[in-house]
């Protein structure tokens, strides 16, 4: 078995910065805000959406060489992917009914009138935001029981 990852190596801080700016990336696109470059609506969602796979790429699925893909997080990590991949493509194709329950996860009816990208924005970034959780946890966890 190859030698373990310290629990807070590189990879783990750059994924982060990649986390941390699809976060912010959608915050802003979220509330409307046109984006330099990306602009709002479709752009907004492809950039946070590229930005997230590399943060995933970088601190998540490098992981795999060291647990293997039939690790629980790795598993639950890769169900997560594939609801991240649907959410995407709702959000792309215009398919409201799948994200419009979003809209019921906001305080006050919020998003009540937000378009299907914005509710596909507002569903990716808590999956992405989940699924560093789950990898900051994860990461806790073996530097614990780790020498």
């Amino acid at each position: 078995m190859p030698a373990l990852a310290k629990p807070f190596d590189a990879s783990f801080f750059v994924g982060l910065l990649f986390v941390l700016s699809a976060l912010a990336l959608a915050s802003l696109a979220i509330g409307g805000r046109a984006l330099p470059i990306v602009g709002a609506g479709r752009g907004a969602l492809i950039a946070v959406v590229m930005i997230g796979m590399a943060g995933c790429a970088i601190a998540g699925i490098s992981q795999t060489t060291t647990f293997g893909w039939t690790h629980p997080v790795m598993i639950l990590g890769s169900v997560l992917g594939v609801v991240a991949l649907a959410v995407i493509g709702a959000g792309l194709f215009g398919w409201d009914g799948i994200l419009r329950p979003v809209a019921a996860l906001a305080p006050g009816g919020a998003l009540v009138a937000a378009t299907t990208e914005q509710l596909a924005l507002v569903a990716i970034a808590g999956v992405i935001a989940l699924k560093f959780a789950i990898n900051v946890v994860f990461a806790f966890s073996r530097g614990l029981i780790t020498p």
